[in-house]
């Protein structure tokens, strides 16, 4: 990281960045260019404060195909924006906090492991509400784990 003196190293710190972002971006190698796409995600930490993300969708498609071909991954999520304004045009910047990396991906098949995925999800975004799975619920879509191998945090 360039700057040092922007950069998060704090663990509580970065727990507040994934708490307050509802969207991650992941970039994948289609080959010829990189293909990046915008999801929704959950995540938890391992007893080590490994971060581990978990995202959900459609058995097909290009983001499906590209990790069943390579599993090796980059993210960005970024949250707490906000405009800072100037007289002088050059003087305009922008608040953030964001944090960027890269992971490995694999495919959950066990039904028990997609609904406990599933769960953290559906409490992120609805901490106050109890949902329940069937193995049903879970079959007709993907379930997908990326385990971060590296990450560095940022906030301006």
């Amino acid at each position: 990281m360039r700057r040092k003196d922007k950069e998060i190293t704090d663990l509580k710190e970065v727990i507040d960045i994934l708490d307050h972002s509802d969207v991650i971006r992941l970039a994948m190698n289609n080959g010829d260019f990189p293909y990046i796409v915008p999801v929704n995600f959950c995540y938890e930490l391992t007893p080590n404060n490994q971060i581990i993300f978990y995202i959900h969708g459609a058995k097909a498609g290009t983001k499906v195909e590209l990790l069943r071909q390579n599993p090796l991954l980059s993210f960005e999520l970024d949250t707490g924006h906000q405009l800072i304004t100037n007289e002088k045009a050059c003087k305009y910047s922008f608040d953030y906090a964001s944090i960027i990396g890269n992971g490995y991906a694999t495919f959950i098949k066990e039904p028990t492991a997609k609904i406990a995925a599933c769960k953290i999800m559906m409490n992120k975004f609805a901490p106050n509400k109890t949902f329940t799975f069937t193995e049903g619920d879970v079959k007709p879509i993907v379930v997908i784990k990326i385990e971060v191998q590296a990450y560095t945090a940022k906030k301006h």
